[in-house]
């Protein structure tokens, strides 16, 4: 169900005179809400005060048992800007909910935003100024990591970009930035239909979450600008979907790698292939420069796939010249440089853990639940 909170007609005047009054492309704001009312009224306001005022805010809520409805019905009667609210009737789960609020903007640029944070003011105008260059299909930016009470924990610097403007395939195949950090081309979601058949790298059985999609659709087909400026908090606080991960000290990260991970190497296989599959099925599609693209890059990821499939089975196979056969493939193809995914420092990992023992790793693995 659509409710659009429709402005009389002084508003629509101000909505006309702060559309012309504000250069750049159109920025529709896509928010996906859940039983958010403790924490949406004051991240509504900072969509308001934003310099770059939004063309056009879209809400999809997930079927809220709170007052989140009624907190953006009330906050809607204050703006310029139109505000619509999509209700699902059962959930739909964060990542279908945000797909399908972006589904609804009609801007040339959609920013993504959660519920429970804040943006600085200059956060649409800094976003916005990359895509002058129309071979930048995304853009995303550093943010403060805060307190529920507004204290300053950490930024997100560390998980940014070494380059301010990152070419087709150079990202690497896991990288993507979160979702609120966001702003992307509406171009992209011509192929949203295909969203169902991805597969995600960490979570069995689930598409990928909305960042990574389309972080992944713009890392082929285009450009990604990164902008090392804070521009939003990132609110920590007991009920967040994801919080922010700390990096994880010296005997954490040993205890990481000495463990049983050859499920999460199938996973990443699957998840590889899944977007090898998904690449090769568009590219009849598209241009003759986009098209070369998703070739190169399913290429790219049927190689992914393989390499960690080669992981696999030195973590299952019961043979030693299977792990023997697999360690050398990975070796042989340049698995351990970094650029598909798999760290360098796993060479001595593997060499020394999975080869030897991998199989007995595995059987002495705790059961999976």
């Amino acid at each position: 169900m659509l409710v659009s909170c429709k402005a009389d007609a002084s508003r629509l005047h101000l909505l006309w005179f702060s559309y012309m009054s504000t250069p750049g492309l159109s920025v529709s704001v896509a928010m996906a809400t859940y039983n958010g009312e403790r924490h949406i009224r004051r991240q509504l306001d900072s969509l308001a005060a934003q310099s770059h005022v939004p063309a056009q805010l879209v809400i999809s809520d997930d079927n809220s048992e709170d007052k989140t409805v009624d907190a953006i019905k009330a906050f809607a009667e204050t703006v310029s800007f139109p505000v619509e609210i999509s209700r699902n009737e059962t959930r739909l789960g964060y990542r279908a909910n945000f797909m399908r609020a972006a589904s609804l903007c009609r801007s040339e640029l959609i920013a993504f935003c959660d519920q429970d944070d804040y943006w600085y003011p200059d956060k649409i105008a800094a976003s916005v100024k990359p895509f002058d260059d129309p071979d930048v299909l995304l853009a995303y930016h550093n943010a403060d990591v805060v307190s529920a009470e507004g204290k300053q924990i950490e930024t997100l610097a560390n998980f940014g970009a070494l380059q301010s403007l990152l070419m087709p395939m150079s990202t690497g195949p896991w990288q993507f930035a979160l979702g609120f950090t966001e702003v992307l081309r509406r171009s992209l979601l011509r192929f949203s239909d295909l969203w169902p058949n991805s597969c995600d790298a960490v979570e069995a059985g689930k598409p990928m979450a909305h960042d990574q999609w389309f972080f992944f659709l713009a890392s082929v087909f285009g450009k990604i600008a990164y902008l090392d400026k804070p521009l939003v908090a990132y609110v920590q606080h007991a009920t967040n979907t994801y919080g922010f991960w700390h990096d994880p000290g010296f005997w954490q990260a040993v205890k990481y790698q000495v463990r049983d991970r050859s499920d999460e190497y199938s996973l990443y296989a699957k998840a590889a292939e899944s977007r090898a599959i998904i690449l090769e099925g568009v590219r009849t599609g598209l241009d003759k420069a986009w098209a070369q693209r998703a070739v190169a890059a399913a290429e790219y990821y049927r190689k992914v796939s393989r390499l960690y499939d080669d992981r696999s089975t030195l973590y299952t196979s019961g043979s030693l010249g299977e792990r023997l056969k697999a360690f050398r493939a990975i070796l042989d193809t340049g698995g351990y440089t970094g650029q598909w995914g798999i760290k360098r420092k796993s060479v001595v990992v593997d060499m020394c853990l999975g080869v030897p023992l991998g199989h007995f790793m595995r059987s002495r693995a705790e059961p999976r639940q």
